[in-house]
Formats: C-alpha cells, structure tokens, sequence
C-alpha cells in the first residue's frame, strides 16, 4: 500500500469537502440574509399600516364644513363655535354634555377657562386667542386644539349625530 498516495488522496477529498462546505455556508447566508431581508419588509408593511404607526404619520386631511376647508383642530373650534351660535342660553356644563371628554381623549373637547388656565401648557394645548374663546352665560370655555387621527373620528361622528355635515377632503 502506498500511504503517501492514499494521505494525498484523503487531503484532496477534504479539501473538496471543505470547498462543498464553504459553498453551502454562503448559499444559507444569502438564504438567511434574504428571508431577513423579506421579514423587515414584512414587518414595515404591517408597521406601516398598524395604528401606532397611523399616530405617527403626519395626517393633513382636510375637512369642509358650512363651504370652507379646516385643518382638524380649526374643524372642531368651527363645530363648537357653531353649536354655541345655534343654542345661546347653553352652560358650560351643557356645552360638555354636548361633547364628551371621551370624543377627544385626556384633555377633552372643551374645557373651563379658570381650569385650563391652571395648565403649564394651556396656551399649547387651547384655542385662546380673544376671537377664540367661547363666550356662554354662566363663563368662558377654551376649545382644545389636541386632534389627531385617533381621536378627531370621534369627534366628527358626534357632530354629525347633531346634524353638521362635514366632508373629508
């Protein structure tokens, strides 16, 4: 037996094995780099169509109401202003039982001014400019400015209910 020819043989074969080896950690590599690659497109598909990431964008529609075009908090100031015209004698607390807290979240939809007032922030978070404060027998209400994608369904479908025609845009 020629041992020499037999070693040299077996290195051959190893080296071949190893070539095979290496061959197939590279395809599963690309495997595994292309099933990643395909999950995060998944994944930012799903994301981008989930509500959190709904939150997130940016939404700029616009609504008409009574022939002009609002931004969200401008719609809501409009409809409140609005109802306040079309019910004058109403008080502050008929001005919240006619638009809930829960139509707009934690702050609500309208809010006592003396209240607000007590917030750091209630000039970020309120309409009160002098033309924006609503004026009712019993004392003044700022409206909140705080709408969004979630919440401003909400607040439309209850206007609507009270007979206001509004109309994304």
């Amino acid at each position: 037996m020629d041992y020499a020819n037999i070693i040299l043989e077996m290195l051959d074969r190893i080296k071949k094995l190893e070539t095979e080896v290496d061959s197939l950690k590279q395809r599963l590599d690309n495997d595994a780099a292309k099933s990643a690659e395909s999950d995060n497109l998944q994944r930012s598909a799903a994301m981008m169509h989930s509500p959190a990431a709904m939150a997130n964008k940016r939404d700029t529609t616009r609504y008409m109401f009574e022939g002009n075009v609002y931004l969200k908090n401008r719609l809501v100031l409009a409809i409140v202003q609005r109802y306040v015209q079309e019910h004058p004698g109403v008080t502050r607390n008929g001005l919240k039982q006619a638009f809930a807290k829960s139509l707009q979240g934690s702050i609500g939809v309208v809010e006592d001014v003396e209240i607000a007032s007590l917030r750091r922030d209630c000039e970020v978070r309120f309409f009160t400019k002098e033309s924006e404060i609503i004026r009712l027998c019993d004392g003044d209400m700022y409206v909140c400015n705080q709408w969004g994608v979630l919440n401003i369904p909400n607040f439309i479908k209850a206007a609507e209910q009270n007979g206001y025609n509004i109309e994304s845009i």
